[in-house]
């Protein structure tokens, strides 16, 4: 049996008055003195194997100052630079040689470290360290210098020029400029261009982010595997209990520019043609009713078996692709919601603007039509369907210890329960109709909208 039937299963059949528990995990969580949350998920049928995760509660919004965007991505990468011991590459050496698959990534408002390994691995062996050890140590004693950091923005500069051959890239940097001009969120998680280009002279200004950022009142650890909590506790309390806090300047929250917004750009080269039609939404609570609605709109608007997608794709052909993607609105400030669409090169060179004309109406279509949801005679059976549809499917993530404790990692930082993932499930199983229609009304305005085309330069 796939471990993701097995886990809805184990949901579905657990007994409770409510709502049954979602979360089919024991779940402990110590604040340590200095803030430092520690939050361990026992899931010991995953034998001999634990994820050790770090979340720093700072990305891309983090980064108010004008001409120094793309430094949390930038500090991702530098984190996997530490000098261990003094070691040039001494951190990575010695993750390497205790059989430690190990990665990061940076969003919008965190970046998160996620090593994986064997639970032996938790204490030294060997003449080798633990890799609580060597995560503790990065994280408090970040040894790296200016030469190691030029190195790694000539890196991060390489990366943008590669992402730079994507036309989403070039689509997503306009959408976000005319969404936010006076945010932080305005710009992609590696930055501006220009900023990337002067990332070598930075040092300075990214060792003040690191300084200021990482901190234990500004992490959480996550751990989850086949481990004990009282261990973990243990070594949390003697690896990082030492770590200073810091007062966490303040973030800006400047809003959104408000009013309809609709821009066109072009892609050098031969390019199915690409609408993004995207609306400012507001800052994600998960255990809300807003926030819930929140999660079913990537199946309302672009689900197999939703009306845009059956039109689009299969009544009058006219897109070959519909997606919406959730975690662009899951977000600690007011962010957006984007349904984008990949179009047919033939029939734009056809009909032209016209052709784009005829689907933003579908879709703007699409996005009116939830505001009269309940008033469709299958709107509860619909929904009941979506509602087992995202459970079974969010149960179904929950395959591995990565993936249970990012999952996890990526909710708790809104509200820190432990509980988050059930009470998340909770607001899902407590939707109504009415709810999608009062979600609709109240965020899908004309002054929210922002509407990004693009279609090959060569056809203009």
């Amino acid at each position: 049996m796939k471990k993701g039937y097995l886990l809805l299963l184990l949901a579905l059949a657990t007994p409770t008055p409510a709502f049954p528990q979602f979360f089919p995990y024991t779940v402990a969580k110590k604040t340590l003195k200095n803030q430092l949350d520690v939050i361990v998920i026992e899931a010991p049928e995953f034998k001999h194997v634990l994820s050790y995760n770090t979340l720093v509660l700072a990305g891309t919004r983090n980064e108010i100052e004008a001409g120094k965007t793309g430094l949390a991505h930038l500090f991702e990468h530098i984190l996997f630079r530490h000098r261990w011991k003094g070691e040039v590459n001494g951190y990575d050496r010695a993750i390497n040689r205790i059989g430690a698959f190990n990665n990061g990534w940076t969003d919008f408002d965190v970046t998160y470290y996620h090593p994986l390994t064997f639970t032996s691995r938790l204490v030294p062996h060997q003449g080798e360290p633990g890799l609580p050890q060597l995560e503790a140590d990065r994280f408090q004693h970040l040894d790296f210098d200016e030469e190691i950091f030029k190195t790694e923005a000539g890196a991060v500069f390489g990366e943008y020029r590669r992402g730079a051959s994507d036309p989403g890239l070039k689509i997503r940097e306009q959408l976000l400029t005319l969404m936010f001009p006076d945010h932080s969120y305005g710009h992609t998680t590696i930055g501006y261009l220009e900023d990337v280009k002067d990332m070598p002279n930075e040092y300075e200004a990214a060792l003040e982010f690191y300084r200021t950022y990482y901190r234990p009142n500004n992490v959480v650890l996550v751990v989850a595997g086949d481990v004990h909590s009282e261990q973990i506790f243990a070594l949390a309390e003697e690896l990082y209990g030492s770590w200073e806090p810091a007062q966490l300047p303040s973030i800006p929250v400047r809003g959104t520019a408000p009013g309809a917004k609709r821009e066109h750009v072009t892609w050098g080269a031969d390019v199915p043609p690409r609408i993004s039609y995207a609306y400012r939404m507001p800052a994600f609570q998960p255990a809300s009713a807003e926030g819930a609605v929140g999660q079913m709109l990537s199946e309302l608007l672009a689900g197999k078996t939703s009306p845009l997608y059956q039109l689009l794709r299969y009544e009058k052909k006219t897109a070959s692709q519909l997606s919406v993607y959730s975690g662009d609105y899951e977000s600690f400030d007011p962010r957006y919601l984007a349904l984008s669409s990949t179009l047919f090169k033939d029939q734009y060179r056809a009909k032209g603007t016209a052709y784009l004309d005829h689907v933003i109406a579908d879709m703007e279509s699409a996005f009116e039509a939830l505001k009269r949801f309940s008033q469709d005679p299958d709107a509860s059976k619909t929904l009941e369907e979506l509602k087992g549809k995202y459970r079974y499917d969010l149960l179904a993530m929950l395959d591995s210890p990565a993936n249970i404790a990012m999952q996890f990692a990526w909710y708790y930082r809104f509200q820190r329960s432990p509980r988050i993932l059930d009470l998340l499930a909770d607001a899902i199983q407590a939707l109504q109709p009415a709810d999608i229609d009062a979600f609709a009304t109240r965020h899908f305005l004309e002054k929210n909208r922002v509407i990004v085309t693009m279609t090959p330069e060569e056809e203009q």
